[in-house]
């Protein structure tokens, strides 16, 4: 199991001829291959008020032991260190030229004019990417009942380090998620038949390269009792804006599972027909449709808001779409 909300644990840290210096220092969980950005509140150089003079910012590839000073003494400095702000400031700095897929441990110190040194702070652990460039998160994601489960959606990740996508799922009110499925980077959509009727479940959804995973995206659906017979009439776009094309995603065919006519128009806000994408009689069951963002000609469409209308045995069916250019 795996959590992607960090939690800064504070340590102790000394009071130095009246200037108590307090830092948490957290690495967000999207690193880039080779340089990894940490986040902190600035301290003052007086409890939590005024500004501290100076930052010492250091690194290493070896875990940080009981020993910290020791540590502290044989680990890399960062240079030149970032300038402090003003006590509460939310400040962030970006150690680059890092080797790829290496797990690395940061500890960071303030001072005041004395310069009074700070106790250190709590230990920040991130890994760079394995294969260059960052760990993107996924766009798109959508959780869509289907029939005894719910099936999940997005838009392929096609650059970055990412070599696969994590699922994960986790109840209602659960602080604690649950890995419940590993995706390669070609797959666009897994459904999750596992679910309890009668539960609310939030799905985060993550790329991810080595040890490392991209900040996730998140779905929430709330699980009928009637699992079984529960399905869903939504029509679904992602990614939602987009550029390019889009994905639309539907339930089709008639209530007893047999096939039916469905026709997929796109309209302008006009209510001008821009594209017809399916006039026919269709199976049963869950459908994907790719629209490349191109009227029935062939021309792309303008950068604008546009509507999809589905009509089938269901009834009728929209959902607006905004193209960017």
């Amino acid at each position: 199991m795996r959590r992607y909300h960090f939690i800064v644990m504070r340590r102790s840290f000394r009071r130095v001829l009246g200037a108590t210096i307090l830092i948490g220092l957290l690495a967000p969980s999207g690193a880039r291959a080779d340089s990894i950005v940490l986040h902190w509140t600035a301290p003052g150089d007086d409890a939590n008020s005024g500004t501290a003079t100076s930052y010492e910012l250091r690194y290493s590839e070896g875990t940080v032991p009981v020993d910290t000073a020791g540590w502290w003494g044989s680990a890399i400095s960062v240079g030149p260190p970032p300038i402090p702000q003003v006590a509460g400031t939310r400040q962030s700095f970006t150690v680059a030229g890092l080797e790829t897929g290496k797990t690395y441990f940061f500890i960071i110190r303030a001072a005041d004019e004395v310069p009074n040194w700070s106790d250190y702070s709590n230990v920040a652990v991130r890994s760079t990417g394995a294969n260059g460039g960052p760990l993107l998160t996924p766009s798109g994601f959508a959780a869509q009942l289907i029939t005894g489960g719910v099936s999940l959606s997005w838009a392929q990740v096609t650059s970055g380090a990412a070599v696969g996508y994590h699922i994960y799922r986790r109840p209602s009110g659960s602080a604690v998620g649950t890995l419940m499925a590993t995706a390669t980077l070609s797959q666009t959509s897994w459904t999750d038949s596992t679910v309890t009727g009668g539960e609310i479940y939030e799905y985060d959804l993550t790329t991810y390269a080595g040890t490392s995973d991209s900040p996730p995206a998140v779905a929430t659906v709330a699980i009928p009792g009637d699992l079984l017979a529960s399905v869903s009439t939504d029509m679904i776009g992602y990614p939602n804006p987009a550029r390019g094309k889009v994905t639309l995603r539907f339930h089709g065919g008639n209530s007893d599972g047999t096939p039916a006519h469905i026709r997929l128009v796109i309209y302008d806000l006009t209510g001008h027909k821009i594209c017809e994408l399916l006039n026919g009689s269709y199976p049963s069951g869950e459908r994907a449709i790719e629209w490349p963002c191109r009227s029935d000609q062939g021309n792309p469409v303008a950068p604008g808001l546009y509507t999809a209308i589905l009509d089938s045995p269901a009834g009728r069916r929209t959902t607006r779409l905004a193209i960017l250019p």
